[in-house]
Parts: C-alpha cells; structure tokens; sequence
C-alpha cells in the first residue's frame, strides 16, 4: 500500500511539473515527436486500447506500464480521466516503474 501511494503522488507531481501527456492521441503526438520516455496504461483500459498503446509503444520502441490504478482513479491523480499516459521524462519514468515493481512484491 505504502508504494502505492508514493506512485500517486509521483503520478501528480510529473503532471505538475508538465511531463505528462495525457489521453492517447497527445500520447501518440508524444511518441512521434520522440519526447515519451514510456506510456502509462490505466489497469481498467479497454483490449482495443492496450492493444494500440503496446503497438505504438513498440514502434516507438519506449516501455509500455500498466498501473494498479483505473481511468477513474488516474483523474483523480491527474485531473483528467484517461486509460494512456505518455511520461515524457525518463527520470519520472524510472521511478514509477521501480514503484510498480514493488508494489506487485506487496501484492503478492
């Protein structure tokens, strides 16, 4: 639980410091114009939408994350109910995917 939320509140602060784009298309934008370190996918997103992320996330050849949280719960981090996220600092990027590793250790 305690990584959980150290991941919320990182999720809030890369928004903030404007090293998110948020929705699928200005993810899409992000990884044609090679500023996505990674894309963020919503736990509850749709097949279609997890089959398109990983399509243009491999294109792009940058990592694909799928976050214990839903659309719901990732607007209420971010301000903006979505299922993909592109994280456009690879720094930022690091430490979610740290964060996630070890908040599915705490899960199992």
């Amino acid at each position: 639980m305690y990584c959980k939320q150290k991941l919320w509140n990182l999720l809030t602060i890369c928004r903030k410091a404007g090293k998110m784009q948020m929705g699928l298309e200005p993810a899409k934008d992000a990884l044609l114009h090679q500023t996505a370190a990674g894309l963020l996918l919503a736990a509850d997103a749709s097949e279609n939408t997890k089959k398109e992320a990983a399509f243009f996330s491999a294109k792009a050849g940058v990592p694909l994350l799928e976050l214990p949280f839903t659309k719901f719960e990732m607007g209420q981090a971010v301000g903006r109910a979505s299922a993909v996220f592109a994280v456009c600092d690879a720094g930022f990027f690091r430490r979610m995917q740290a964060l996630t590793r070890e908040n599915s250790g705490e899960n199992a």
